[in-house]
């Protein structure tokens, strides 16, 4: 026979005598767990383990990127046309009011629904660069609209035409700058990116000097700018093609969470 003693919270203690072998089975037992600690088996029967968390790539949202490069073509492919005018496009003097369309319903609105879809999925520089270039066609396409009175707010004699000019030449001009940083930015990335960015940095200032010479009542000089302005925008446009295509043949329009 063994003796086995107990002893409660309150100082209460008794003693039990017990065949040698159930007493070492009730002292294994004991070891593992008491009555005011539950082992883990008890635990797990009382409260049943949480379901597996998703990983952090699975999401429930498509990609936003191909909206956001499709809506950027399409405004932009027709507009860069204009401005070189091509087969009339333009009217020979880079007049891209045919596109005001396409600048506020492709251009900025695809942008931003594209931009806010990249900042959803955590993706700040994407997000940056859909949402400003959707507010820049946005801006592009309103200054074409008459209800806007974006040219007859300065007047409407050749020095008003002058004052337009200049002051809608500052906009291209921070936006070389911002699209500088994204260039810089985008080295992290790969070359084509790069020399992407490169190419609407060189549009902008070319279209901003155009701009200035039209206030100067400087046609010739004003042309070539357009259409330096334009080739920069073309070439930078073709290499866009080129990402979409290398997009379309591969994985890149599925979602992250497809299987």
């Amino acid at each position: 026979m063994s003796e086995l003693r107990f002893t409660s919270r309150d100082g209460l203690s008794f003693n039990l005598r017990l065949p040698e072998g159930l007493a070492d089975q009730i002292a294994d037992s004991s070891a593992d767990s008491s009555p005011y600690k539950p082992s883990f088996q008890q635990m797990e029967r009382v409260y049943p383990p949480l379901p597996p968390l998703p990983p952090p790539s699975a999401r429930r949202f498509g990609n936003p990127t191909p909206v956001g490069l499709g809506g950027f073509l399409l405004a932009n492919s027709p507009a860069t046309i204009m401005l070189l005018g091509w087969h009339g496009a333009g009217g020979g003097t880079g007049n891209e009011s045919a596109a005001i369309g396409t600048f506020f319903y492709l251009g900025c609105l695809l942008e931003i629904l594209c931009g806010i879809g990249e900042w959803i999925n955590g993706e700040t520089f994407n997000a940056a660069v859909f949402l400003i270039l959707g507010g820049y066609f946005g801006a592009a396409g309103a200054v074409l609209v008459p209800f806007y009175n974006a040219i007859g707010g300065y007047g409407n004699d050749a020095a008003a035409d002058a004052a337009y000019h200049e002051s809608y030449a500052m906009l291209l001009i921070f936006m070389t700058i911002l699209l500088l940083f994204f260039t810089i930015a985008s080295i992290r990335l790969d070359v084509c990116h790069v020399v992407l960015f490169a190419c609407f940095t060189l549009c902008f200032p070319c279209l901003a000097a155009s701009c200035f010479y039209i206030a100067d009542g400087n046609a010739d000089a004003a042309k070539a700018a357009r259409l330096w302005g334009a080739s920069f925008s073309a070439i930078g446009t073709v290499i866009l093609w080129y990402l979409v295509s290398g997009r379309s043949s591969s994985d890149g329009f599925e979602s992250d969470a497809d299987p």
